[in-house]
């Protein structure tokens, strides 16, 4: 990758992190990466292409990093697979405030770059975490997959959001925890007397 198009990913996510597509301006991106304005043109095609390479960019990045994590959970039992996977999608995304930013931006804006995936192209390592679950009678029979994941993510991301202002302990593996058992908790079953 050539170093102009590495600055102009670098300083476009920055500023899209912090004001959004809309609300970012080409000047600020240039100025920031220290590039001529032509260099968007000719790496991208437009402020739109920059936005989707950078979107494309920090997406592939946590999935890089989320992936060793899918990986070692994969190994552990079904429960403890899923609380490994789960605590740790919440640590790289933790790692990623411009991404986390960047989903806040588009969830607004609703510009498109940022599309969700479909059900096959949901980690395969959690989809089969999910399922052996299911058949060892671990998660619940009557939620599918996609339910149960689209949950959990919902809910590490809003706590990446919604954290600060009323928990003390905001950030805090302890907090991941609470989270995450109650997400495991949802997903083995009603408790009985309920």
């Amino acid at each position: 990758m050539s170093d102009s198009r590495t600055a102009l990913l670098d300083a476009a996510a920055e500023e899209f992190a912090r004001t959004g597509l809309h609300g970012t301006r080409v000047q600020a991106v240039v100025r920031r990466a220290g590039v001529n304005e032509r260099m968007i043109y000719h790496h991208f095609g437009s402020k739109e292409g920059l936005y989707a390479a950078v979107v494309d960019e920090q997406r592939a990045g946590l999935a890089a990093a989320w992936a060793p994590v899918l990986d070692r959970a994969a190994a552990l039992d079904p429960y403890a697979g899923m609380r490994a996977a789960f605590s740790g999608f919440y640590e790289v995304l933790r790692a990623r405030p411009r991404l986390l930013a960047l989903m806040l931006h588009e969830s607004l804006s609703g510009s498109g770059a940022l599309s969700l995936p479909t059900a096959d192209q949901l980690p395969a390592a959690i989809r089969d975490l999910y399922e052996r679950g299911q058949e060892e009678g671990v998660f619940r029979a009557d939620c599918p997959f996609e339910v149960a994941y689209a949950t959990a993510m919902g809910a590490l991301v809003a706590l990446q959001v919604f954290a600060p202002p009323f928990a003390a302990e905001a950030g805090s593996p302890e907090l991941r925890d609470r989270v995450v058992g109650q997400l495991l908790d949802g997903m083995t079953g009603p408790v009985s007397g309920r």
